[in-house]
């Protein structure tokens, strides 16, 4: 495949502000192209990286000291990214970039690197649409660039121009020189503002006059907040008039335009515009992988719907499933894209019911699980989920429905077995705890294939605390060993071998028999099965 469009990199220099980005050196000059990126951490250097990590044009250094990263970049051999975004880099640092022709960019301290990348990702795919004779204009009102909206108006304007989403995140600003106050350079960052001065603007009803009406709002000045005058107007969807964010003005070092609030006015409908359109984009995106993965029947054209969301029609693909309890996964799929873009910069992700997919083109499956595993402890960490994930691939791209069938079919089971199938695994490592997880769950679908006898000692258990369930599970799981069993139960061999008798003349279960023990250690299974109406 053709490498994908890019910009320049004193473009992206310029559109990141010094607010964020400040260019350190760059030996080749600023017209080098920056098309891929890829985040890297020391995980990346534990693992190695993949393929197309190690092709990017521009890596973020994420916590990576800088003696690592040098020696990361002299060990790349004959491809070395365009550039390398790092907080505070050292000299020694700078040195070894700029000796093997690589530009170095610092990062504010204080910037969060999902912030930086999307800020980049946002940029790359501006580009990758193109402006042209269509491209955002306030003279056109054709919707394109939130950047160049934003430059426009404060060039219209002679503010500081910010556009936020409906949550606050900043989508979008104009370059402020030393002009910036606090607060707006605490959005751009990624950060809140002083916690005296967001309660101030919610004390006054700022913030609910925007989400209310579409008339622009002004904030004085407050000194002691180093808050400066601002000026503000909602986005909203045309037609519905739904909030979709908001255009900020802060006031610069000169007077304001005379007509600033109609500037405003017409701003936000253009980005409203640009707004409702990606949004749509995004839909249609999701639609596509949704269909590649046959969540819309049988899949017509796959090497169309492959060239369609800018993947090799002969690639070679991996899927990955994730699910997490209570399907809360899936309400984090945006980070898992994230995770993903910087693995495979070509991978496509979307979310399914409560489960996230990842289509990996040309990752082979080590790489894959070793990802994946990496995707899992992230999401321990930052949102304190145990997720699951299931490695299916890599197989041609008419196989992704196939692929993701098999995913499914791993963490249906791991939801009846989850001690036989591991956190992170691929299908054919889970064979054994698929099979056992599907016979329970046909067992657990007829409660009259359930052994009564399980369920009479269940019942026991329940009234008087017997424990002999539990004793017959360790038991059986032990192969009769009466010591291991007593060990992983805590108890004495004694009294496991006491409660064995006991249940056995209670219940009249001959566990010399191996039929028996059979139909009796996958009764028990089905009793641990969520909802089953014996629990």
């Amino acid at each position: 495949m053709d490498k994908p469009v890019g910009v320049a990199l004193g473009r992206l220099i310029l559109a990141l502000d010094r607010t964020l980005a400040t260019l350190v050196s760059a030996p080749h000059g600023l017209d080098e192209q920056v098309a891929t990126v890829a985040m890297l951490d020391v995980d990346d250097l534990r693992y190695g990286l993949g393929r197309a990590a190690r092709a990017a044009d521009l890596f973020l250094l994420v916590g990576l000291p800088d003696a690592a990263a040098g020696e990361l970049l002299t060990g790349l051999g004959t491809h070395r990214p365009v550039a390398i975004m790092s907080k505070a880099p050292t000299p020694g640092l700078a040195d070894v970039a700029d000796r093997l022709g690589v530009a170095v960019i610092a990062i504010d301290p204080h910037a969060r690197w999902e912030r930086i990348y999307n800020l980049v990702m946002r940029v790359l795919d501006i580009a990758r649409v193109g402006s042209g004779p269509d491209g955002e204009s306030m003279r056109s009102g054709n919707t394109g660039d939130l950047f160049e909206l934003a430059g426009q108006v404060a060039r219209r304007t002679g503010g500081l121009v910010s556009i936020e989403d409906e949550h606050s995140h900043v989508l979008a600003y104009s370059t402020a020189g030393d002009e910036a106050d606090e607060l707006r350079r605490l959005s751009i960052l990624g950060r809140e503002g002083p916690p005296e001065m967001l309660a101030w603007l919610r004390q006054w009803g700022i913030l609910d006059a925007l989400r209310t009406s579409s008339a622009v709002v002004t904030v004085d000045e407050r000194a002691d907040l180093r808050l400066r005058p601002r000026r503000a107007v909602a986005i909203r969807a045309p037609g519905s008039g739904e909030f979709l964010g908001v255009v900020w003005l802060q006031k610069g070092a000169g007077r304001l335009a005379d007509d600033t609030d109609e500037v405003l006015i017409g701003a936000a409908a253009v980005a409203a515009r640009v707004i409702t359109r990606r949004r749509s984009l995004g839909t249609e995106h999701d639609d596509l992988v949704r269909t590649l993965l046959g969540a819309r029947g049988d899949i017509v054209d796959a090497g169309r719907l492959a060239t369609d969301l800018g993947v090799d029609p002969s690639s070679a693909v991996t899927v990955v499933g994730f699910t997490a309890p209570g399907g809360e996964h899936a309400t984090h799929v945006s980070a898992l894209t994230l995770h993903a873009s910087a693995f495979s910069p070509l991978s496509v992700t979307t979310g399914i019911g409560d489960r996230a997919y990842a289509v990996l083109p040309d990752v082979i499956t080590e790489a894959a699980v070793a990802w994946a595993r990496l995707a899992v402890d992230a999401g321990r960490r930052q949102f304190g989920l145990q997720i699951r994930a299931v490695v299916a691939g890599p197989e041609n791209m008419a196989a992704v429905p196939d692929l993701r069938t098999q995913v499914d079919r791993v963490l249906d089971a791991a939801m009846r077995e989850s001690e036989l199938i591991d956190d992170v695994t691929t299908v054919a490592r889970s064979r054994t705890g698929v099979l056992l997880g599907e016979i329970v769950g046909l067992l657990s679908e007829n409660p009259d294939l359930v052994d009564s006898r399980v369920t009479e000692l269940a019942a026991i258990d329940a009234a008087g605390g017997s424990g002999f369930t539990a004793s017959l599970r360790a038991y059986l799981d032990h192969f009769g060993d009466v010591r291991a069993a007593a060990g992983s139960l805590h108890i004495h061999p004694n009294t496991l071998r006491y409660r064995i008798r006991r249940l056995q003349a209670l219940t009249g279960m001959d566990l010399d028999d191996p039929a028996t023990r059979l139909v009796v250690a996958l009764s028990l299974r089905v009793r641990r099965v969520p909802g089953h109406p014996t629990d």
